[in-house]
């Protein structure tokens, strides 16, 4: 079993509001995406207009700086002293476990929070982590104000949450920061941002003084060490244990999203193989548990290599792949020119911890059937074992650097060269197959890294098919 040390620190999450176990089995703490989608199309008519998306943007106007404005709202029983006069934001909402699996509760807890509101709002970009701590729960709005001038690019935009991470280590440590940044940067990464221009709007929260001050030593060593600026909020005020941000970034590129000018024949290439998370809830359960060591044996694998592939899995969690963002920038035409389907990218969509399941909103985007004949998962063993035994759902959830890209032949050939040049590991996972409609066929089957009860849920749930021949 784990030892005392380790069972005080699991204890002092709980009692800090934090979750620091129920991600195991999902490997993330974030909502099902699907489960929100459907919550939000049964949202009655009211001002605020929720349009789920990985991602916001909007353009980028010369020598004009976003401003940001925060708002912290009770998510239950939502107070609006006075409403904030700018109709673009972003959210963050941490809600209670229960609304998790069910779409129709989720739907109205939505629509009792956003009845209070008047002014026109539009929020695209959402990020929904669950908690089992009523008193934790709370709704988040960035509002950010655009600008009149000449267009030269665009501005970019995410928000992020830690809800996976290493609760062996003390809840005031920088590995939960790092993550929460690193996770908003990764998108930002992917949508071809470089250069000097991200900034940082981190979201924390702790019981003490004394634990805050701690964190945002943490937050500014993070900037500093990337040169990122930062803006300071301050804390959410509500004495609970939390690591989020913000974050923002320039790009003088068109963004890589042409998902309507997806076309057959093109190909779907992965950036990095497919799991890593599953290594950290594995590695969780070997410290709860000494029976799961003993069943690794009997399954040719050792601790050490678990305890290897989950410090892998946290080192890609926790440190920005900017080089991602360089060879991504490197396909886009320059902002304002015409996309060259010979030499740009049509399309990304992350991974991440939806595993194999991001292809299927890859194809709902681009409208298309999809076939997948490889599934490159990392440290197979360990994937196979964690999904033979129960232990973990979805063994393909991935950490950090893991995307799909989709391009003609000839460019997916180049991404593949330089991608390898910086230590990634992309493998053309399948191809285009038509037009008109959202299916994606998997040829390999993904039995071995998938639970039935995943899939089955999956089969139910997503609109089109997800079939397996």
């Amino acid at each position: 079993m784990l030892n005392d040390n380790y069972w005080e620190l699991i204890n002092q999450y709980r009692t800090m509001g934090f979750d620091p176990l129920r991600w195991i089995p999902s490997c993330s703490n974030e909502i099902d995406p699907h489960i929100f989608w459907t919550a939000v199309q049964g949202i009655r008519k009211n001002s605020v207009k929720i349009s789920p998306s990985w991602f916001d943007a909007f353009y980028y106007m010369d020598g004009k700086t976003q401003e940001l404005t925060r708002r912290v709202y009770s998510f239950e029983n939502a107070i609006l002293d006075k409403e904030v006069e700018i109709k673009r934001a972003l959210a963050l909402f941490r809600i209670h476990t229960r609304y998790g699996d069910d779409a129709n509760l989720l739907s109205e807890a939505l629509q009792n929070f956003l009845k209070n509101f008047r002014t026109k709002l539009s929020v695209a970009k959402s990020t929904v982590v669950l908690t089992e701590h009523m008193d934790a729960q709370f709704a988040l709005f960035d509002y950010i104000e655009t600008h009149r001038g000449d267009k030269v690019g665009y501005t970019v935009a995410t928000t992020s949450a830690t809800s996976v991470t290493d609760v062996t280590q003390s809840p005031d440590s920088e590995i939960h920061t790092n993550i929460a940044m690193t996770a908003a940067i990764e998108n930002l990464n992917l949508l071809g941002c470089t250069g000097s221009s991200f900034k940082i709007f981190p979201i924390y929260d702790a019981p003490t003084e004394e634990m805050l001050d701690r964190i945002r030593v943490n937050l500014d060593s993070f900037a500093s060490r990337y040169n990122f600026a930062m803006e300071d909020y301050s804390s959410l005020k509500l004495g609970k244990l939390f690591y989020g941000t913000t974050a923002t970034a320039n790009s003088l590129k068109e963004l890589p999203i042409k998902y309507d000018l997806v076309e057959e024949g093109m190909e779907i290439l992965l950036t990095n193989k497919f799991g890593g998370l599953a290594s950290l809830s594995l590695y969780m359960l070997t410290k709860m548990d000494p029976v799961n060591i003993s069943k690794l044996e009997q399954n040719g694998i050792t601790v050490s290599d678990v305890t290897d592939a989950k410090d892998a899995a946290l080192k890609s969690l926790s440190e920005p792949h900017f080089s991602l963002g360089k060879i991504i920038a490197k396909y886009c035409p320059d902002f304002g020119s015409t996309y060259d389907k010979q030499t740009h990218i049509a399309a990304v969509y992350p991974v991440l911890s939806l595993g194999l399941f991001a292809l299927r909103y890859l194809a709902e985007l681009t409208n298309s059937h999809l076939v997948i004949n490889e599934l490159p998962v990392k440290h197979e063993q360990i994937a196979k074992f964690a999904t033979k035994e129960f232990l973990v759902e979805n063994a393909t959830s991935s950490t950090n650097g893991c995307h799909l890209v989709v391009a003609s032949k000839e460019v997916t050939s180049l991404i593949v060269e330089d991608l390898r040049k910086h230590n990634f590991d992309p493998t053309r996972i399948g191809f285009v197959a038509k037009k008109g409609s959202p299916v994606v066929v998997i040829e390999k089957d993904p039995s071995q890294y998938v639970s039935s009860k995943v899939k089955l849920v999956a089969l139910n749930t997503l609109s089109g098919q997800v079939n397996q021949q």
